[in-house]
């Protein structure tokens, strides 16, 4: 009951009291519960709310009883005046009838708009574990003490299960029009308790005396438990959990080629509306392939972030594998947060579209962009090379790699295919530059793979992707598992000409130019002299490991040949041939009894260049010379 003072004084309560009465005439005493015993005058302009109870018989109904307020009086022969009766307006059943939708209660003499905003369920072959959202917001103008009051779930039969507060259960006042969300839970409640229908009951405990207490009830909230279509990629889920509330977005899924199997990847992105840092969430994910086969996956942060920022978004990967001959017309991404071992608590579940291997195409002279946080990067092709040994071919491609950072940065792992016309898939080898590079630097990577000798490389695409290994982005020493964020790039035509010349000839990052070329021949002994000058772009950081020059002479007939092997800078020994940067004189010698027999005729001879890479060799240049003359 809520006594309001109107007066300019203040107002004894003491000078009151309350009788329950019947419509039949019978009187029941009425207490004051214990924590309102305190409550003796009422300010002036205020009102206070009492709570009383009263033992009645049992054959009385609600709908019979009423409130009497009387008041003392010495002037009246019974010493009391009644002041007035005031009825219960509802019928027992009232109270605890479940109402759909929200409801407005009185709560400290406020109104309070109460709504379920959210509901779910995990369900195992045991049990069953509920959670909800209830919404609580004040109507009225002051805050309101909300402690103390107590929360169940209530079944069609009528059976109750406590809910525990998990989040908000520190707050302790209600502020008018500011929301407040209390998330309730049900820990392992039996299967058979999820019946059709859920109730939640709201109810205000107090104690009668030292050894008694009574609930209070305060609303029935009937629960819809309707089944919601799932969230399609863009769509937002909220997540509550002890740190906070969080927005669960899918922001894309693909399906990879990966060796013999296909790589299913979905990308998350999580964000807050908080004013301080939220914890990452331990996490765990799963795909569900047509409402039944589970695809467990790995998850990988794509964000260099120790938490979720305010007003930011970071990103996880979600990948798991599949054989790439599996079809599946439907497919579900189900993402849990781990509370232990043993434990897990489902996040969101989305429904994704149907995903085949549909790469996104690069033309050649467009680039790839790393977006992650502190990883910014864009790489592209840049030229590409075949090797042979006259039995198979190497194919090469050149990578050029920006750093986009303003801090100095490793270069991103990655991982690549040769993707033929039909789809056939041809792994690579890659040739790293490890150290970091400067903001705005770049580098060249080389991707390589032996190929048939008669195969079109003209339809050759590359697929290219950050790699993965385990549950985060490889480092410089870890094999690559899996990809992500992967594309397919056209590749520029290969320069094919040979010079005629032995002048400016490119092997990137290298320029090599004979000049001063000329023979000397006795009847055992070649020598072939000439100046060589090696320059070197420094523009890219590279690799030129498995890299080497060879200078080849061949006589007219094709009888005597020579390969001078050199290789660039650095040699793995001593003894080995090496080219240095710069421009310097040398000389092949070939000592053979039997030479001047070899060689028929004094002419001409033809001195080429080949750049070999991992033991197959390009030709750069050709040119044929007279013997015993200066070629400049």
């Amino acid at each position: 009951m809520t006594v309001m003072n109107a007066g300019s004084g203040k107002l004894s309560f003491l000078d009151y009291w309350v009788k329950v009465i019947s419509t039949s005439g019978a009187e029941f005493k009425a207490d004051l519960v214990a924590q309102d015993k305190l409550k003796k005058e009422i300010p002036a302009g205020q009102q206070v709310e009492f709570s009383f109870y009263a033992a009645v018989n049992d054959s009385v109904q609600l709908g019979e009883l009423g409130f009497r307020i009387t008041k003392w009086d010495y002037t009246s022969a019974d010493l009391e005046t009644t002041v007035g009766e005031i009825r219960f307006p509802d019928a027992a059943e009232a109270l605890w009838a479940p109402v759909s939708g929200g409801k407005t209660v009185q709560l400290s003499a406020m109104p309070v708009e109460l709504n379920v905003t959210a509901w779910s369920a995990l369900v195992n072959d045991n049990y069953t574990s509920p959670k909800l959202t209830l919404r609580m917001t004040n109507k009225g103008k002051t805050s309101i003490r909300i402690a103390g009051y107590q929360y169940a779930l209530r079944t069609s039969n009528g059976a109750m299960y406590p809910l525990d507060i998990v989040l908000n259960a520190d707050k302790q006042s209600l502020q008018p029009d500011v929301p407040l969300e209390l998330q309730l839970r049900a820990n392992q409640l039996p299967l058979s308790a999820g019946t059709d229908s859920w109730d939640l009951v709201m109810t205000q405990p107090f104690a009668l005396a030292t050894d008694t207490k009574i609930n209070f009830p305060i609303a029935s909230l009937r629960i819809s438990t309707d089944p919601k279509a799932l969230p399609e990629l863009g769509g937002v889920v909220m997540y509550t959990n002890a740190e906070g509330t969080y927005a669960f977005k899918a922001d894309k899924v693909d399906r990879l080629p990966w060796e013999d199997q296909d790589i299913l990847s979905a990308e998350v992105s999580l964000s807050h509306n908080q004013s301080v840092a939220l914890p990452f969430p331990e996490l765990k994910a799963y795909f569900e392939l047509d409402g039944g086969s589970k695809v467990d996956a790995k998850v990988i942060k794509l964000d260099r972030s120790v938490g979720v920022p305010p007003s930011e978004s970071v990103h996880v990967k979600l990948v798991g594998k599949i054989p790439y001959t599996y079809p599946f017309a439907s497919a579900k991404l189900v993402v849990q947060e781990k509370k232990s071992e043993t434990a897990t608590e489902e996040i969101a579940q989305f429904q994704l579209p149907e995903s085949k291997i549909v790469l996104p195409l690069l033309a050649f002279g467009q680039s790839q962009s790393i977006t992650g946080s502190g990883r910014s990067t864009s790489f592209s092709p840049r030229e590409i090379n075949t090797y042979t040994d006259g039995a198979s071919n190497l194919l090469e491609v050149q990578v050029e790699v920006s750093n986009l950072e303003k801090r100095s940065n490793m270069i991103p792992r990655l991982t690549a295919f040769f993707k033929t016309a039909d789809d056939a898939l041809y792994p690579t080898r890659v040739r790293e530059v490890k150290q970091k590079l400067n903001p705005q630097g770049k580098a060249l990577l080389s991707f390589s793979t032996k190929l048939p000798k008669d195969l079109d490389v003209q339809s050759l695409r590359l697929v290219i992707g950050e790699s993965v290994t385990e549950q985060r982005l490889s480092g410089t020493d870890d094999k690559a598992e899996a990809y992500i964020n992967a594309v397919q790039m056209e590749l520029p035509l290969e320069n094919t000409t040979v010079s005629p010349t032995l002048k400016e000839l490119v092997f990137y990052p290298y320029t090599i130019s004979l000049s001063n070329m000329n023979t000397w021949l006795d009847r055992n002994t070649l020598r072939i002299n000439f100046k060589y000058k090696l320059t070197k772009d420094s523009f890219y950081e590279t690799n030129t490991e498995g890299s080497k020059l060879i200078i080849q002479f061949v006589d007219s007939k094709g009888k005597v040949d020579i390969d001078e092997v050199f290789y660039l800078e650095t040699a793995p020994e001593e003894e080995d041939k090496r080219l240095k940067l710069g421009e310097f004189d040398y000389r092949i010698t070939k000592q053979d009894d039997s030479l001047i027999f070899k060689i028929e005729s004094l002419k001409q001879y033809q001195m080429n260049i080949y750049h070999e890479f991992q033991g197959k060799r390009k030709l750069l240049g050709s040119q044929t010379m007279d013997w015993f003359g200066t070629t400049e």
